[in-house]
């Protein structure tokens, strides 16, 4: 039986500062950047910090995927995907 692709993988970063969120963010998308380029998968970043929530923000704007953020107690959970619309005009 073939592996199956989540369709969501969830990165704690709470607790951690920049630059290690930063950094483990990054980390987490370069490791799941194939999977990525489909519609059906998204990564979650779980953040406290509001410094962090901007920064990994940046970066994953300069990367070319689309965010979705939403506040929660607490915290912040920053959805990355790459929509079909900008996969097509990126390629």
């Amino acid at each position: 039986m073939p592996a199956i692709t989540p369709s969501t993988v969830q990165v704690d970063v709470r607790g951690f500062v920049c630059p290690s969120s930063l950094l483990v963010a990054l980390r987490e998308l370069n490791k799941y950047r194939e999977p990525l380029r489909t519609d059906h998968f998204t990564i979650e970043l779980l953040v406290d910090n509001q410094d962090s929530t901007n920064r990994i923000c940046d970066a994953v704007k300069s990367m070319g995927y689309d965010f979705l953020v939403t506040d929660t107690d607490n915290s912040y959970r920053i959805a990355v995907y790459r929509t079909r619309a900008l996969k097509e005009t990126n390629l």
